[in-house]
């Protein structure tokens, strides 16, 4: 007898826990056996429903009280142990018997029991296709909830709805709660906004006095500083480490300015230009703003 079979209803420990593994059955139940099974495992894009026969269930509590029960292939998806990728894989309780899984384009499609090396589902499957699955106990992961009779899962169902509308409830009471509050705070707020509007108001009224003072002493012409600054950036041209003499600026009729030791005079260049020659080797040169 396979290792992995031979644990099967029976207490075997995986991570710590005292567990009994059960056969199930992935994929749809036969409609006449419909009433025997209950759902262990909710479907996923890898996998179909998993389900568990109730007596199964039954019978090992009654045979070792307080242990858990779980489906086989369930345990053995939930470890990573089934490949989606193989299409026939066994679990060997004899040298022809055993349990199967059929997969089909990386995924779970159903599985069964196959007996003297036939398997009713489709004639064409054989053992010597079929990989086998054969973990060692340490392999094995434990799906988070165990297997549960019917009335059990109603049972939860319904706890789940009373904690649905308890929570719905609580939901109302804030939201009514928080309308309230809001309606109090939004009032509190109105006020504080309206002390501000009213601050505001004001403000941008002596602003507005402001600008009408403004409007009368505004200047008629806007200046114009471009002759003043082309004739700088020609004085430049000639010279780009060029001095500033002093303070400087546009409202003075005439700015100057130093060059370096130039080949000629600047004034043939610029003839609107004044200029002196230093004898240190520098020229002096002065030029009209407003041109």
């Amino acid at each position: 007898m396979a290792a992995l079979a031979s644990l099967l209803k029976r207490p075997v420990r995986i991570q710590g826990r005292d567990v009994i593994i059960v056969p199930d059955l992935v994929g749809p139940v036969p409609i006449s056996e419909q009433h025997q099974y209950v759902e262990s495992s909710a479907a996923t894009n890898t996998c179909p429903t998993i389900h568990i026969r109730e007596a199964d269930i039954e019978e090992m509590r009654e045979r070792h009280p307080g242990l858990p029960v779980f489906g086989m292939w369930h345990v053995l998806i939930h470890s990573g142990l089934v490949s989606f990728k193989r299409m026939l894989q066994v679990v060997p309780v004899g040298v022809e018997d055993g349990y199967y899984i059929h997969c089909d384009l990386g995924r779970a499609e159903y599985s069964g029991m196959y007996e003297s090396g036939f398997f009713a589902a489709d004639a064409s499957f054989s053992l010597d296709e079929a990989l086998e699955v054969n973990p060692e106990i340490d392999q094995l992961v434990l799906p988070a909830k165990q297997a549960k009779l019917a009335v059990e899962l109603r049972r939860e169902r319904q706890i789940q709805q009373r904690q649905a509308w308890s929570t719905m409830a609580l939901t109302l009471v804030v939201i009514v709660a928080g309308a309230f509050g809001t309606n109090f705070g939004l009032g509190k707020y109105y006020q504080l906004e309206q002390k501000r509007f009213d601050n505001k108001a004001r403000q941008l009224q002596s602003v507005r006095t402001g600008l009408d003072e403004l409007r009368t002493t505004r200047l008629t012409e806007v200046p114009n500083d471009a002759v003043a600054i082309d004739r700088i950036a020609a004085i430049w041209a000639l010279d780009p480490n060029l001095k500033s003499n002093a303070n400087q600026s546009f409202q003075q009729g005439k700015m100057e300015f130093s060059l370096g030791n130039l080949q000629e005079d600047p004034k043939t260049k610029l003839p609107w230009l004044e200029s002196r020659y230093d004898p240190r080797g520098t020229w002096l040169v002065i030029m009209d703003v407003k041109g």
